[in-house]
């Protein structure tokens, strides 16, 4: 089995560890790891949460790195015979969609690997110090994730736009009972899920370059992706509820609401399977372990505690 680690389960491993001690951690569990003939992927998306706070002044810098470290570590693997290190890598959203529907890795795949040499480089020998070398790359990453929470924040303000007369109101829904009533009966139902997989799908014709047409065999692959993906598709739910009551804070792209945004792209990841092994989803997130639950997924999702248990840490 493949584990893929979210963002504060990396976190919550180092907490109150030194350098020294994440290391062992690492060298600890891909032991145990190898004992089952199981590994760790690389997950893109936890890499950039992470780099994104290798800022100096950022309250969660040093914590964040020791992570950065133990993510690292964890998931690379030695080549002896070619004295090179390689591993396995998990897809964020824009790579995962293009992949899926197209077999094309799309426009982002570039960046996104140079996410994992940006991380060699920042963990090199442990220095904290390394980060001050790379701060234009890692205001790029902030820039990255910004721009990933923009694209489903610009389609609701679209969305919100199109029935409100041409004015954007967030509170729309909370002024408007008949209006509400639907938003959440359309989440109950399932219709504004099929709704968002259809839009998703969109996204992976925009991303290499297809227009997109509903014919007969669009709606076969339409199907099944709804099907494999519906955790990361209804995740979005979390951004829907509070819009649908006229939270205000959600207006502001900085909140942290949109940060269910990272998730949806790590749930994405940790579904695509393009391999024949299993992948394994470690994430403390109680909505995500609801939400594999109803798609009769949980087997392919943990806790942090039986992750320690499994591989005795």
């Amino acid at each position: 089995m493949q584990y893929f680690l979210d963002t504060n389960i990396y976190r919550n491993l180092v907490r109150n560890l030194s350098i020294q001690e994440v290391l062992e951690l690492a060298i600890n569990i891909k032991s145990e790891e190898k004992k089952g003939n199981d590994s760790a992927g690389f997950p893109i998306t936890v890499a950039m949460e992470l780099i994104s706070h290798l800022i100096n002044g950022d309250p969660h810098f040093e914590e964040c790195f020791k992570a950065l470290i133990l993510l690292f570590e964890h998931t690379k693997n030695y080549n002896a015979e070619k004295d090179i290190y390689h591993g396995t890598f998990f897809p964020p959203l824009n790579v995962v969609l293009p992949k899926y529907f197209f077999n094309e890795d799309g426009p982002f795949l570039e960046i996104y690997l140079l996410v994992i040499k940006l991380t060699n480089d920042l963990v090199q020998n442990q220095d904290e110090n390394n980060a001050g070398h790379f701060t234009t790359q890692i205001q790029a990453i902030k820039e990255q994730i910004l721009f990933e929470k923009k694209e489903i924040f610009e389609n609701l303000v679209q969305y919100i736009i199109s029935i409100n007369n041409g004015k954007l109101d967030w509170e729309y829904f909370k002024k408007n009972k008949v209006a509400r009533d639907k938003w959440f009966l359309d989440m109950k139902t399932g219709k504004a899920f099929t709704f968002l997989a259809e839009g998703f799908m969109m996204r992976a014709y925009s991303l290499v370059g297809i227009a997109f047409e509903r014919t007969d065999k669009n709606f076969e692959s339409f199907k099944k992706f709804h099907e494999i993906f519906f955790p990361a598709i209804a995740m979005v739910s979390i951004i829907l509820i509070q819009v649908g009551h006229g939270t205000k804070a959600i207006a502001d792209i900085n909140d942290h609401r949109w940060n269910t945004v990272t998730d949806i792209s790590m749930m994405f990841g940790a579904l695509f399977n393009s391999d024949i092994k299993e992948k394994i989803f470690v994430t403390e997130e109680k909505k995500m372990h609801e939400l594999f639950d109803l798609n009769n997924m949980s087997n392919r999702i943990i806790k942090l505690q039986e992750f320690k248990n499994r591989f005795r840490i």
